[in-house]
């Protein structure tokens, strides 16, 4: 069977920039631009968890979804699980403090009430605070140096992180001492 070479759209393309006779060779090359640029929007295609169909399945097991439904139910399921997951992306940041050895808990910024004034006059929120994620930490926080220093290197731009740590006086409490020393230092409290 012999294709008809005016539906390969480069092959029309070429025809146009090299206007002497086309042979096969030039017909071949026009047909790989085709297959090339097929292949790219189906890879660019599947990038995109709206549009993926080959790599669904990963998106589905990525987010904790089943594989049933139309096509179109599992894009939308898919896509509110992503717009679930947004924001600060808990799970990653967990997951990454874990990767260096820290277990946390962290806990979302408020949703703000964003109107009104107090009766001095003041705006009753902080405008900041919804931009503000706190990290909780059961060790002390010079044993977490490398836990802060990673999740503010990663921490989304416009956001501020509040560092909840144990508490140095809490082993004070216990066990009645007035003074802490580290590598023979000692470290005075505040009362």
């Amino acid at each position: 069977m012999v294709e008809n070479p005016f539906e390969s759209p480069h092959y029309r393309a070429l025809t146009q920039l090299y206007p002497l006779q086309m042979d096969a060779e030039e017909y071949a090359v026009a047909k790989e631009l085709d297959r090339a640029l097929e292949s790219a929007d189906a890879v660019y295609r599947e990038i995109f968890p709206g549009s993926a169909t080959t790599t669904l399945e990963r998106w589905e097991d990525l987010y904790e979804l089943g594989h049933s439904g139309s096509l179109e139910v599992r894009h939308q399921d898919l896509l509110e699980a992503i717009n679930r997951d947004s924001g600060i992306a808990e799970r990653h940041y967990k997951a990454l403090a874990a990767a260096i050895g820290f277990d946390i808990d962290i806990v979302k910024p408020p949703r703000m009430f964003r109107a009104g004034l107090s009766r001095a006059g003041f705006a009753i929120y902080d405008p900041d605070e919804q931009y503000t994620w706190t990290v909780k930490c059961s060790r002390y926080r010079n044993h977490c140096l490398d836990l802060i220093q990673t999740l503010e290197s990663q921490k989304i731009p416009f956001t501020k992180i509040r560092w909840e740590f144990q508490p140095l006086k809490k082993i004070f409490l216990e066990t009645g001492e007035t003074l802490l020393t580290e590598s023979n230092k000692p470290i005075l409290l505040e009362e």
